[in-house]
């Protein structure tokens, strides 16, 4: 299982703005459409957008950011190229290769940014936490973050925005949906069929679900442009019940497996492919404890994953190597499942 999963506990709550929506009163800002989730702001004297009081247009939320983690990193750097050292990763026609990457600030999602920085790619992150420099400053790092709750339906949508605005009118060679969260219980313990709170089951099946198809969907022409690589990130648990994971992360997962199946069908006309892996035990810092002690007998090669180990699979997905894969999970997990 990734475990690059933080509990509902964690969670950030989305603030609320003014507006002048009378049947929305105090819900939204003005130019926001709840209907259509967009956003458009009013335009002022010199042309420019005008935010609403508190809007942050770069976090896209009404809330100040997180505090810094002083957390360390937990990849190792030290035979790691620094950026300004590799040349860019182009494509065909001589064309910056850009991809985007959800949940990049802890575990496997950080390791996938710092292997496509070290390929030279361009790297868009997209977290619920705000960039964090002290822990891993690579090339473009602030400016081409996007803080987003991908469990707030309403805050997609404006992230979107921004993030085609970053694109602008050019490709997007490579869309990594890694984002993802296991809530547990009150006292740290799984949470069943039986103990799953329904709000709980609406928030996993957002954050793990709807958010890639949304953003898939969202950045299609970019995509098509680039002719693109999904990467859909999945988990052993989608196929068997696991001592730690719960019931809605689990379905949750299952359920991602069968949606990059759809979009793999769907996708491939336009030139765009749409793969998926499931890690099994992966070696993060949020590693739930006993993992170690538990699964180690159970696994072939007697050891965890490390989260560069499935970077480097989400690279070859996303490179020319696997120009004929589509519609394929792929599993890391050391044998876990023979």
């Amino acid at each position: 299982m990734s475990n690059d999963h933080p509990t509902d506990r964690d969670r950030p709550i989305s603030g609320q703005a003014p507006t002048t929506d009378g049947a929305a009163a105090g819900r939204y800002p003005p130019g926001y459409d709840p209907v259509t989730h967009t956003y458009t702001p009013p335009t002022g004297p010199d042309g420019q957008p005008v935010y609403p009081p508190g809007y942050d247009p770069v976090t896209h939320t009404f809330k100040r950011p997180e505090p810094s983690s002083d957390a360390a990193c937990p990849v190792d750097h030290e035979h790691l190229h620094e950026y300004r050292h590799v040349p860019p990763a182009l494509d065909e026609v001589g064309d910056r290769r850009t991809m985007v990457v959800t949940g990049a600030s802890r575990g496997i999602g950080h390791s996938i940014v710092r292997k496509f920085a070290d390929e030279g790619w361009r790297i868009i992150t997209i977290s619920r936490h705000a960039f964090e420099g002290n822990r891993c400053p690579w090339e473009a790092g602030p400016e081409d973050h996007v803080q987003c709750d991908l469990g707030d339906r309403e805050q997609i949508p404006l992230a979107m925005i921004d993030i085609k605005r970053r694109i602008g009118n050019g490709k997007l060679h490579a869309l990594v949906n890694n984002a993802g969260i296991s809530p547990k219980g009150p006292n740290g313990e799984r949470l069943n069929s039986l103990t799953t709170p329904m709000m709980s089951w609406m928030q996993v099946f957002h954050v793990n679900l709807l958010a890639p198809i949304m953003l898939a969907k969202g950045m299609f022409e970019e995509l098509k442009a680039g002719h693109g690589s999904i990467v859909n990130i999945t988990s052993v648990v989608g196929s068997r019940v696991h001592p730690f994971a719960g019931t809605a992360y689990a379905t949750s997962k299952a359920a991602l497996t069968a949606l990059t199946r759809e979009m793999a069908n769907d996708f491939a006309p336009h030139g765009i492919r749409v793969n998926a892996i499931a890690p099994g035990e992966i070696i993060t810092d949020i590693l739930s404890p006993g993992t170690e002690e538990k699964f180690l007998p159970l696994i072939p090669m007697r050891r965890l994953g490390r989260p560069e180990e499935v970077a480097e699979l989400v690279h070859f997905l996303c490179s020319e190597a696997s120009s004929y894969i589509t519609g394929e999970q792929i599993n890391i997990n050391g044998g876990q499942l023979l």
